[in-house]
């Protein structure tokens, strides 16, 4: 199976403004976690470095990966040429980092990028691998809405503001449910204006969802341990009302 590793350069050059307003509920938790944890710290997808650039001010011991080379370009111009060392382009099913770590986390759902069941276990296996012993591994999923499941989204306008003073920037999402396969199609439009005048731009996205005890499964299957899937970024039980997966898993 090959995973959908390359974001478009668009995606990755707005990736900061739109989530700087559509996804703060998650910062704290990983902010507080990673910054609490005394050894070196791997974040798994880490992106433009939402988490990673807060992590390394907090006085962290942290290191990122990710398969997007486009994304990883974001992160390097925010950080000093003393610390692009600290990152690299990797696949998750098959880490190759010369340390282990206290603490790996996977956040904002970057387990969904893996369609597949091998490809999962090989993941969780490669975290184990990675880590020290007694050390955690953290990762999220959002917990399925069977409204969306059933009809889907149709072009919802998720964000629209601006990206500079005077350039608009909006962006609409689509989704497309196959509940045999488990997979979201999201369709991901943006559009902003451009030198060149108004762009519009589409990107297609698979998103595999997951449900509880097949999150419970599948760790079991792995060399890892489970420890808890909380219901959101409180630590709060799952329950009716939970819209997040917090999984926690140790060496």
């Amino acid at each position: 199976m090959e995973a959908n590793s390359e974001y478009p350069e668009y995606i990755a050059r707005f990736y900061d403004v739109i989530y700087a307003h559509l996804r703060t509920v998650d910062h704290e938790y990983f902010l507080r976690t990673i910054l609490s944890t005394r050894g070196p710290v791997l974040e798994i997808g880490v992106g433009t470095g939402r988490f990673f650039i807060d992590a390394l001010h907090g006085g962290a011991d942290i290191y990122g990966v990710d398969l997007s080379e486009t994304m990883l370009q974001q992160l390097r111009k925010k950080l000093g040429q003393e610390h692009h060392h600290r990152i690299s382009q990797q696949d998750a099913r098959s880490l190759h980092l010369d340390k282990k770590f206290d603490l790996i986390i996977a956040p904002f759902r970057m387990f969904s990028h893996l369609i597949e069941t091998d490809d999962q276990l090989q993941m969780l296996n490669s975290v184990f691998d990675h880590l020290n012993p007694g050390g955690r591994f953290i990762f999220d999923l959002y917990v399925p809405d069977l409204g969306i499941l059933l009809n889907g989204i149709n072009e919802q306008v998720d964000f629209e503001g601006e990206y500079a003073p005077g350039k608009k920037l909006k962006r609409i999402v689509s989704a497309k449910p196959d509940l045999i396969r488990q997979i979201s199609s999201v369709t991901m439009t943006l559009t902003w204006d451009d030198e060149a005048g108004e762009r519009t731009e589409s990107w297609l996205l698979p998103m595999r969802f997951f449900f509880r005890y097949e999150l419970e499964h599948l760790v079991h299957r792995s060399k890892l341990t489970l420890k808890h899937i909380y219901g959101d970024y409180e630590e709060h039980e799952l329950g009716p009302e939970s819209k997040d997966f917090i999984v926690v898993c140790e060496r």
